[in-house]
């Protein structure tokens, strides 16, 4: 079977104590959208029972979010981070605020839910609404059992990458409250898609997180949500091999959206089949395998959050 993971890495234990090997490539193996529907729950959680995962990230707004967190707290190896949401992209398949008052009108349409894309956040929210949903969905997710390892942002509404209104200054003082790390990965001034502007205002967020004794991650492995015309499971596999043999030192965060794929997901996303190779991919035995040669230790956010909260 290869490698599992079944709890804190041992090895990052003993790296704790001599200081991160400066040479060593960590990898944390993410599940995304834990909380978003039933079938993505079922697969999350089976991935956990099996180690084939290090860590999740919960929407609380998601309307399975009571699930995804029951079974947390049942299950305390399982690290969960929050995923700060801000948007509802689906169309027939919606969700909203935690925050139950008046406060956050910004965020939302006319029916009540969050807007479709992170271009309207950035277009239309108030930076107090923000400020106040996202510490809002952080204490739900404690206030339901939860001890969270990581913040990060879905569909990258709190990044700024739709035009250039980000929010990260202000989910850097929930991170420096809680001591939390964040999910932005130090290679993204690197990425070609940014313009030269998007590029400046990252190495300033950058720079900021250090400043607080915020730690941030190295690298980023994420495939396209969307289902490729004519994909299939050997391409899909192919592409993380690569990218996998591809990481660099430090600490890289393989991010996958697994489901089955059933008729649920089939009735929210015409990209279903490819959640299903993603959660197949996590339990392939040659990905395990992958790992152990080329001598990858995998760890989790709750390992990256202890390191973080130690040295502060």
């Amino acid at each position: 079977m290869g490698i599992l993971y079944t709890g804190r890495s041992e090895e990052w234990s003993e790296d704790l104590n001599k200081r991160r090997c400066p040479n060593g490539r960590y990898l944390i193996i993410t599940a995304d959208d834990f909380g978003l529907c039933n079938s993505m729950n079922e697969a999350i959680m089976e991935l956990w029972d099996t180690g084939a995962i290090t860590s999740a990230m919960i929407m609380m707004p998601g309307p399975w979010a009571k699930q995804a967190a029951d079974y947390t707290v049942h299950n305390r190896e399982a690290n969960i981070g929050v995923h700060l949401t801000l948007t509802s992209s689906f169309p027939q398949y919606k969700w909203g605020p935690v925050t139950r008052d008046g406060s956050v009108q910004s965020l939302i349409t006319a029916h009540g839910y969050f807007w479709e894309k992170s271009a309207e956040v950035e277009r239309y929210a108030a930076e107090e609404a923000v400020r106040t949903e996202v510490r809002n969905q952080l204490e739900a997710a404690i206030r339901m059992g939860i001890d969270p390892t990581h913040l990060d942002s879905h569909e990258g509404s709190l990044l700024g990458l739709a035009g250039g209104r980000d929010f990260l200054e202000l989910t850097f003082d929930l991170c420096e409250e809680y001591g939390l790390p964040f999910k932005l990965p130090r290679n993204i001034v690197n990425q070609p898609f940014l313009t030269p502007q998007m590029r400046e205002l990252f190495q300033k967020r950058i720079d900021s997180a250090d400043r607080r004794g915020i730690t941030l991650i190295d690298d980023l492995i994420i495939l396209p949500y969307e289902y490729e015309d004519g994909e299939e499971y050997p391409d899909v596999k192919c592409k993380v091999f690569k990218a996998v043999q591809g990481m660099k030192a430090g600490i890289t965060e393989l991010v996958i959206h697994p489901s089955r794929d059933t008729a649920e997901m089939r009735t929210l996303t015409p990209s279903s089949a490819k959640r299903e190779m993603e959660y197949n991919l996590c339990m392939d035995g040659e990905f395990r395998q992958l790992l152990e040669n080329e001598e990858i230790r995998l760890i989790s956010w709750k390992d990256v959050r202890d390191e973080m909260r130690l040295v502060r």
